[in-house]
């Protein structure tokens, strides 16, 4: 590649960080409330995971962590919700870096996908997400047993963003970042699809 297409992949992964920052954004602005064990965080439908995980997928651990980072900042800066917690940023940029980091492993993109989200439950979800609410804001209760109860909720929250980044992965791959690798997955499976139904006429 020369110079000259160098840099515009480079203004164009620039353009789509600050695309998907925006959005990060809007995403933590948004939420839907599910009226099941308990209130507030620990109960709000919120899809900031799929816009910081694509982020990861589609431009890399650096792009989506940034991603993750500004759109948590940002978010708490126009709608603060007490105190600045740093664990919650942490969990944040961790979201768009995790994928990021899967992505480089040679597994079939919805294997990765599985992968990513199971981690991202285990280190931002599980881990520095509910340390930073429990530390900031739960009084007289055990780290662990708020943990326990507030992934009765995030669970829900976890399971629909991994569903719906699955199902956007590849429309997103083919038309919108037109990966080449995809687009030949899919002529792939579309051949072996139409080889198997003339095999069953014959």
């Amino acid at each position: 590649m020369n110079q000259r297409g160098a840099r515009n992949v480079a203004l164009k992964k620039l353009a789509y960080t600050g695309l998907f920052a925006a959005l990060a954004i809007a995403a933590n602005g948004f939420g839907i409330f599910l009226p099941v064990f308990g209130v507030g965080a620990s109960a709000t439908l919120t899809f900031s995971y799929i816009v910081c995980v694509m982020a990861g997928i589609f431009l890399g651990p650096v792009a989506g962590g940034i991603v993750g980072g500004v759109g948590d900042l940002i978010g708490w800066l126009i709608q603060p919700a007490g105190p600045f917690n740093i664990f919650i940023t942490m969990g944040s940029i961790f979201l768009g870096v995790i994928p990021g980091l899967i992505f480089k492993l040679k597994l079939t993109p919805v294997l990765k996908i599985i992968i990513s989200f199971i981690l991202i439950f285990v280190v931002c979800t599980a881990g520095l997400n509910s340390f930073g609410i429990w530390f900031y804001y739960v009084k007289g209760k055990g780290f662990f047993v708020f943990m326990l109860g507030r992934l009765a909720t995030q669970s829900i929250v976890w399971a629909v963003n991994l569903a719906l980044t699955s199902a956007m992965y590849y429309p997103m791959a083919k038309y919108v970042f037109k990966l080449p690798q995809e687009q030949r997955q899919k002529a792939e499976k579309a051949a072996r699809a139409g080889k198997e139904q003339g095999a069953l006429r014959r």
